[in-house]
């Protein structure tokens, strides 16, 4: 994921650069959340709770699949700012984007 973040930024000019690193600080966020989850379960389990596995996954497939949403979300937004002004290019999202 971090490698085509970063590949996405790079086609971002330094006024947009603004967007990936809200993206990056959503994931971080997500990895601490990842990170309680996993403690929280650590000590469940030393208490002798146990949890579902269908859930583990359904969890980390959740935080996965919604970094993965936002990538494709930043792509298409910078596909947009790439052609603004290109009279043929099909725009991703209707209102377009805005400088």
């Amino acid at each position: 994921m971090d490698k085509r973040l970063a590949t996405i930024e790079q086609k971002l000019s330094k006024e947009q650069k603004d967007l990936s690193i809200f993206v990056k600080h959503v994931f971080d966020e997500y990895d601490k959340k990842v990170d309680e989850h996993r403690r929280l379960i650590a000590s469940n389990a030393l208490a002798g709770v146990k949890t579902s596995g269908v859930e583990e996954k359904v969890f980390y497939d959740t935080i996965q699949e919604t970094k993965k949403w936002m990538l494709d979300v930043l792509e298409r937004t910078a596909q947009d700012f790439e052609h603004t002004g290109d009279k043929n290019w099909d725009k991703n999202y209707p209102d377009g984007v805005h400088e």
